[in-house]
C-alpha cells in the first residue's frame, strides 16, 4: 500500500474505533481497530525495508538460531518503538503516524513538527521499556 491508500484505510477504521463505547471493558475492542492501523504502518515500513538497530530484519534472521530473538521479543512495545524512530528519520513515517493520531484523536492540536519531538522525547526517556 502507498500512503494515500493507507491514509484512506485509517479513515475507513475511525468511525468503527469512534463507535465503540469509553468503558474499561470495551478497551480491547479499540484496540483491535488501533492494531491495524499500526499494522498497516508497520507492514508499510517493511515494504520499504526500513529497518532499526536490524529490527525487524536481521532480528528476524538471528531468531532461526538465537533463542533471544523468540516470539516474545516481536512485542508490541519494540514495534511501537520501531515506529517512533522511523518517524524521527523518515518523513513519509511521520506523516501516517501524525496522520492517524490527528484522525483517532481529533483534538489533538499538535504540529508535525512537535509531533517529531515529542517521539524524539519519548525514544531519549525509552518509555518502551524496551532494546533492539
Amino acid at each position: 500500500m502507498e500512503i494515500d491508500e493507507i491514509k484512506l484505510e485509517i479513515e475507513k477504521q475511525y468511525p468503527q474505533w469512534k463507535l465503540v463505547p469509553g468503558n474499561i471493558e470495551d478497551f480491547t475492542t479499540a484496540e483491535i481497530y488501533e492494531s491495524a492501523v499500526r499494522s498497516m504502518i508497520i507492514d508499510y515500513c517493511e515494504g520499504k525495508g526500513y529497518e532499526v538497530e536490524g529490527f525487524p530484519f536481521q532480528k528476524r534472521i538471528l531468531g532461526e538460531t538465537d533463542e533471544h530473538y523468540d516470539e516474545d521479543y516481536f512485542c508490541f512495545w519494540r514495534y511501537i518503538k520501531y515506529l517512533d524512530i522511523l518517524a524521527t528519520t523518515k518523513d513519509d513515517v511521520l506523516e501516517l503516524l501524525y496522520f492517524y493520531s490527528c484522525t483517532f484523536s481529533k483534538d489533538l492540536e499538535i504540529t508535525k513538527d512537535d509531533y517529531r519531538k515529542d517521539l524524539l522525547e519519548y525514544i531519549r526517556v525509552n518509555i518502551y521499556d524496551v532494546e533492539f
